[in-house]
């Protein structure tokens, strides 16, 4: 399944893991009325997660980052890293995605990698 062409909203955030190269989100969404798992492989980084009282999902966009945004966090990575050095068969030049979260206390947060895949769990 395409995590674009999922509807989000309504769904729970019941789970976050966070190894070295993968974020799993383990989410019952409230359309499929079923559990899935969201893993972002090629896992770059996170950020602004607050979910102290809120884990529903309000809504949620995929998008690719392109070499001019001027995020803080992304320009952060691209100053930290060489977009064309092979980190153990990983680059950043094979592009990033931004898969972006907003929770209904109207806070988004962001994870950051290279491949979002779903699937029923």
């Amino acid at each position: 399944m395409k995590f674009e062409n999922i509807d989000w909203a309504d769904s729970n955030i019941d789970k976050i893991e966070i190894e070295y190269d993968c974020a799993k989100l383990l989410i019952f969404n409230d359309t499929l009325q079923k559990n899935v798992c969201v893993s972002c492989t090629g896992f770059v980084g996170l950020t602004n997660l607050c979910m102290w009282d809120d884990q529903i999902i309000d809504g949620a966009t995929v998008h690719q980052i392109q070499d001019d945004d001027d995020t803080p966090f992304i320009k952060t990575v691209f100053s930290a890293y060489d977009k064309d050095f092979n980190y153990g068969e990983r680059w950043l030049n094979k592009g990033v995605l931004e898969l972006r979260i907003r929770l209904i206390n109207g806070i988004a947060f962001s994870i950051y990698c290279q491949k979002i895949d779903v699937e029923y769990v």
